[in-house]
């Protein structure tokens, strides 16, 4: 029997670990299993399904196109799974498994990279390619159906191909790919395209114009098919606060949620690079400066909204971990190496076990130990919301006519599972409230509504979950009416099963 390598076992056992993340965040409803993405994921896939339909990338069929989304190339992509006739409670099992072998994937580029660097180690990319397997926030993410792990596969790919001294209109490709799936990737595609002209300026000329003839090609289209320059989230989650607010949030919770993810890998990586000398290697410093360029993103933007759930670094910065990971195997690695030959007749030096796996394992325990064991105690973060919202969509839908409009604050799973027109109360998909001004302490994403205007002016037929703020509003509007179920209905719709409505079933 052929012996597998270290790279397949960790293949193999990564593949099973993430079918069971994604059959264990799987529910049943009236005997249907479903499975569902997280509910940012849910919005860019209302809008695909709209796309693969024939009617545009919009958020409301037959109204004017709005950008909702910041993935336009896994928007794209989800758009083409829905052309295949995939049931609702299905499709997104598509996306999760379209995610696990980029996740496997991108284990393999991990692996190839590190050897690469180290050629002569054993240590280096079975380090680099376990720690990598089991991060939490980038398995989380990617299985939830965000874009993070096809766009951490792509950079890291382009790395790969940029210190191999590939043709560089491979990388090129990757590059532009990268910024198509989200346009914030050209962080570290201008890095790449950098270290390439440090390199050789004559031919880094082609990854240039490829990196910035892209940002220019999105912006255009961004301008000509939504009307405006960028999507209508950066004005609702960028605009209407002070950059000190954004700085400051993003700085603590950088400091609160992420620290505990790369701060031992950073100072580790960091002491090895003077120790050894590496201070003007250009592979060192780009690893560093894709790192290090995603943190600074994330303190820029405010962080995420997610971080007190998930316990762990935010998406920005995840994509970036893999690059710290690799450096951080590689100067372990050279330790290692330098221990084996100064002490050749240790048991160190002798064991048959390859000591990246127990520092792996270690390593992985510090930085993600916490989350993957709250995974344990009570399943994946937001998943008992996302089940909750699919429910209360299915219970819409079979309650309110086709014709009848909701407004939701949470814009994923209602909208997209219920298929009914949809006011967005935070402003995501609504360019009025998103360039309003902000309320109260600055929260990525939920500090903007007008409900004035949403809910007064526009006069939804229901109003499909419930908000701290909304209460006070609706405490004396005598239009609407709060059921048993905490759903708002207008009084004089004609659109509404009120009786089935008020049911409490759907939990």
């Amino acid at each position: 029997m052929t012996k597998r390598s270290p790279l397949q076992i960790i293949l193999i056992l990564s593949a099973l670990a993430y079918l069971g993340f994604i059959i264990g965040t799987s529910f049943d409803i009236k005997g249907e299993r479903y499975f569902t993405l997280v509910d940012d994921a849910m919005i860019s896939m209302r809008y695909a399904r709209n796309l693969a339909q024939g009617h545009g990338l919009v958020w409301n069929i037959g109204q004017p196109p709005v950008e909702g989304f910041t993935n336009l190339g896994w928007t794209l992509y989800m758009a083409f799974l829905h052309l295949f006739p995939f049931a609702a409670s299905k499709i997104s099992l598509a996306v999760m498994l379209t995610s696990l072998v980029i996740l496997l994937a991108n284990i393999y580029v991990v692996h190839q990279i590190a050897q690469k660097l180290f050629p002569d180690s054993n240590h280096a990319p079975v380090l680099a390619a376990l720690i990598t397997a089991f991060y939490f926030p980038l398995v989380f993410w990617s299985l939830r159906g965000m874009e993070v792990g096809l766009l951490t596969l792509l950079i890291d790919l382009a790395i790969l191909l940029a210190i191999s001294d590939h043709k560089n209109i491979f990388i090129s490709v990757l590059l532009a790919l990268a910024i198509i799936v989200r346009i914030d990737a050209a962080i570290a595609a201008v890095l790449i395209a950098a270290y390439l002209f440090a390199k050789d300026k004559r031919s880094a000329m082609l990854p240039v114009i490829a990196v910035f003839g892209t940002i220019f090609i999105i912006f255009y289209f961004q301008k000509t098919y939504f009307g405006e320059l960028l999507p209508i989230t950066y004005y609702q989650k960028v605009t209407g606060f002070s950059i000190f607010d954004r700085l400051r949030r993003g700085l603590l919770v950088l400091i609160e949620f992420a620290a505990r993810d790369f701060l031992a890998l950073l100072l580790f990586s960091l002491a090895a690079i003077f120790f050894f000398k590496l201070q003007r290697s250009r592979e060192a410093l780009l690893l560093l400066g894709i790192f290090l360029a995603q943190c600074a993103y994330s303190i820029y933007v405010g962080g995420d909204y997610a971080e007190p759930e998930t316990n762990a670094a935010n998406r920005f910065i995840t994509q970036g971990m893999p690059a710290l990971i690799i450096l951080f195997s590689w100067m372990t690695s050279r330790i290692l190496t330098d221990l084996k030959t100064a002490q050749p007749q240790t048991t160190f030096a002798t064991s048959k076990v390859n000591p990246a796996i127990p520092l792996a394992l270690m390593i992985l325990l510090l930085i993600s130990g916490e989350p993957w064991f709250g995974y344990s105690i009570d399943n994946a973060p937001l998943l008992k919301a996302d089940i909750r919202r699919v429910k209360l969509a299915l219970h819409i839908a079979k309650n309110t006519a086709p014709e009848a409009v909701i407004a939701v604050h949470a814009a994923g799973q209602i909208p997209y599972y219920s298929e009914r027109t949809t006011i967005d109360l935070l402003g995501l998909n609504d360019p009025i409230v998103a360039k309003s001004a902000g309320h109260g302490e600055f929260y990525p994403g939920h500090n903007k509504w007008i409900y004035e205007y949403s809910i007064s002016q526009l006069r939804p037929d229901v109003i499909a979950d419930n908000f701290a703020p909304l209460a006070a509003f609706m405490r004396n509007n005598a239009e609407y009416e709060l059921l048993n179920s905490d759903i708002y209905i207008r009084l004089d719709s004609k659109l509404i099963n009120v009786a089935d409505m008020s049911s409490k079933e759907y939990r």
